[in-house]
């Protein structure tokens, strides 16, 4: 279509893929007097030995001196933020990386910026040459492997590799390439599948416990499909996700089927006496899977922490059916602004003559004109929030069209106002919840504590308005979170901030005042118990190890008499009577940890640093902090309907199916590049189409 009128209105697409950008980024603070141990430095790039410097914070760091108390000090700053650190010579870097990385506020602004980019760099990239062997030449092989992980990083089809203008830039790029037909590529992508999941399997059995989250999907051949993810804290205390099953459920989707294939997946993958969770929607099969599993690992005497943690219900999927119960009493005032919004956006012309009375009016016209989508909550409140700022716009704008009807009223305006004020709280848990690169379990108690607050509050407020919209949000928050779960009371203590202070705040709050205490103690008993458990399982390793060495050694261990056994046992017996206090009552004792960086807070960098401070507490925490409080990513978790399979994979095999989705999750995972499937390249373009529009229309 071509525009050649000016018009200073942004349109964003109606798309079911459209979310709001999560934050999802972790921090450390460091303190402006931290001391840093390094090299000396007078050029950046070069030690005083003259050494050249390899560390590539050298490129974001000068040194300079500094008057302190009369002396002259030597510092490091920062080339962007201006920030300074002592430092000593001859020591590591790591508290400057962790500044470039993750604490300067410019260089995370303009990483944001780059956030929407194809970024073709990888770790694997930078290995090797494309195409290149260990000599330099070409290595058909190689190049063969290289093109099947794009084709399954990427979702492309396997006939890509016959298309001309690829197979004319690959000989451009090396006229040694060798073309690939379909079948052989496919056949590649079966290795590669292969090879990675041996990789996941080496991982898994390092890893002590996996938490687990399934979803279902449709196909457009209303196939049911079943993912299961697992998730884990690798060795570098690192929070990881890796889908390990795609299957095609057999109908009807019975608990007993559901729970059958977790089961089959589990044992294919080795991981059965590892699952310490399984997270799920609120649905009676998903309960009745839940149950079944929960008896098996019992039976096997493999249900972790004591069974307390075993079924997480999906706190995303209970947000959503709180605010879908709120928002139904505005339903005609949606139906109004929703129709409004369609009948603009669908000619350009109309559009144009909007934008020119935005400005007219005086009214900031870069904020996009959003429609919405029914079953994604997060798009009808942009879709108000856009509407509401354009209030006057369309007021004026209805007098001039004669067609143009749907006109809300006053108090449908301050309806839909006060709704829009009222769902930032439930917008803000949503994304905080549907995190999948930090942990979300130790967050959870403190959300549900304000999405509570805030229905509370309005509930008991003396507007009609607010009290008919939260009554039915109350009823349902009551259902689901009425009995907030032992294992979201614990996690929040694993948070180094809050420690036990977050249960006592927010119990005050949550329950009657006669049940706080007693409720508090059982969490601190539930507490114990674990760490008691964690405690007698380092033990026995120990003792089974040292068993070991002494059988090992036997021939040089010296006779122990009667009265030497005696004096052995007598010691025992003391320092058993004044044993020092356990790491739990340690941590519990020490005052919380003070995050003054005012940025996010990697509470698994922090268990990291303490862990030899806390040898057994580190390990129940590495555990607790990897359960999932949602089954979704944040792309659907305001979505009230299902996942469904493209086109594209609908028409594959059910094995290829898998292939495909699995592999390409563990591609993408182990890149540490923005892998951008062909669905969001396509998403980009038109965004980025419409923005070079909309600023060549308002320039002309």
């Amino acid at each position: 279509m071509h525009l050649r009128m000016s018009t200073p209105i942004e349109v964003e697409g109606e798309d079911l893929n459209d979310s709001i950008a999560i934050e999802e980024s972790q921090s450390v603070h460091i303190e402006e007097d931290d001391t840093v141990n390094m090299e000396d430095i007078q050029d950046p790039g070069l030690s005083k030995a003259g050494r050249k410097r390899k560390s590539r914070v050298w490129n974001h760091f000068v040194e300079i001196e500094v008057q302190e108390k009369g002396k002259l000090v030597q510092k490091v700053e920062c080339k962007h933020c201006k920030r300074r650190y002592k430092y000593v010579d001859g020591g590591p870097t790591t508290t400057l990386l962790l500044h470039v990385e993750k604490k300067c506020p410019k260089l995370q602004k303009e990483q944001g910026k780059t956030q929407g980019m194809i970024n073709f760099e990888s770790q694997e990239s930078a290995n090797f040459a494309m195409g290149s062997g260990p000599g330099g030449g070409y290595d058909h092989a190689k190049n063969r492997e290289i093109m099947a992980k794009m084709i399954i990083a990427h979702e492309l089809p396997f006939a890509f590799v016959e298309y001309a203008w690829f197979n004319h830039l690959m000989k451009y790029n090396n006229h040694m390439f060798q073309r690939v037909s379909r079948h052989t590529i496919k056949k590649e992508c079966i290795k590669v599948f292969e090879s990675e999941r041996d990789k996941m399997k080496k991982i898994f059995r390092d890893i002590s416990k996996i938490s687990l989250t399934s979803d279902c999907w449709t196909s457009n051949t209303s196939v049911g499909y079943m993912s299961l993810t697992a998730h884990y804290v690798d060795a570098n205390w690192k929070l990881q996700k890796r889908i390990i099953s795609f299957i095609d459920l057999v109908p009807p989707h019975s608990g007993e089927v559901i729970s059958d294939g977790i089961l089959d997946c589990l044992m294919k993958w080795g991981i059965q006496d590892k699952v310490g969770t399984i997270t799920l929607d609120n649905a009676s099969s998903n309960d009745r899977a839940a149950c079944i599993l929960k008896s098996n690992f019992e039976e096997r005497d493999k249900l972790h922490f004591g069974g307390l943690f075993f079924h997480v219900r999906c706190c995303a999927h209970i947000l959503n059916l709180i605010v879908q119960d709120g928002i139904k009493v505005i339903d005609p005032c949606l139906i109004k602004i929703r129709e409004r919004v369609k009948y603009l956006r669908k000619s350009p012309s109309k559009l144009f003559q909007f934008g020119e009375i935005a400005l007219a009016n005086g009214i900031e016209t870069k904020r996009s004109l959003c429609s919405d989508v029914k079953t994604r909550w997060n798009s009808t409140h942009r879709m108000l929030k856009s509407a509401l700022h354009y209030k006057t716009t369309i007021h004026n704008y209805a007098k001039r069209d004669p067609n143009y009807e749907w006109e809300p009223t006053e108090k449908e305006w301050d309806s839909a106002r006060k709704v829009c004020k009222f769902l930032e709280v439930f917008l803000e848990a949503t994304n905080i919840f549907s995190g999948t690169t930090y942990p979300t379990s130790n967050l959870f108690l403190v959300e549900t504590y304000n999405v509570k607050k805030e229905i509370c509050e309005a509930y008991g407020s003396s507007d009609p308005f607010l009290i008919e919209m939260s009554k039915p949000m109350f009823q349902k928050f009551e259902k689901y979170w009425g009995e907030v779960g032992v294992l979201m009371a614990v996690a929040s203590v694993f948070d180094p901030r809050f420690k036990l202070a977050s249960v006592r705040y927010t119990y005050k709050e949550l329950y009657p005042a006669n049940e706080v205490a007693g409720r508090i103690e059982e969490v601190i008993n539930h507490l114990r118990a674990l760490h008691e458990k964690y405690t007698k399982a380092v033990v026995n390793s120990k003792a089974v190890t040292s068993t070991l060495s002494m059988e090992d050694t036997s021939t040089s261990t010296e006779p122990c008499s009667t009265a030497m056994s005696k004096i052995l046992a007598f010691m025992k017996e003391t320092s058993e009577e004044n044993r020092s206090k356990s790491d739990l009552e340690v941590y519990l004792e020490e005052p919380p940890y003070v995050h003054e960086g005012g940025g996010p807070f990697d509470v698994l960098l922090w268990w990291c640093q303490n862990c030899s401070k806390f040898p057994i507490l580190s390990k129940l925490a590495k555990d607790v902090l990897c359960i999932p409080v949602t089954t979704v990513a944040s792309e659907s978790a305001f979505s009230a309907g299902g996942r469904v399979l493209d086109d594209y994979r609908s028409s594959l095999s059910k094995d290829m199916v898998e292939l495909l989705v699995c592999g390409g999750d563990w591609l993408r995972a182990v890149s540490k590049s923005i892998v951008l499937t062909l669905e969001q390249v396509a998403k980009e373009e038109e965004n980025l189409e419409v923005e070079v529009a909309m600023k060549n229309l308002t320039m002309s």
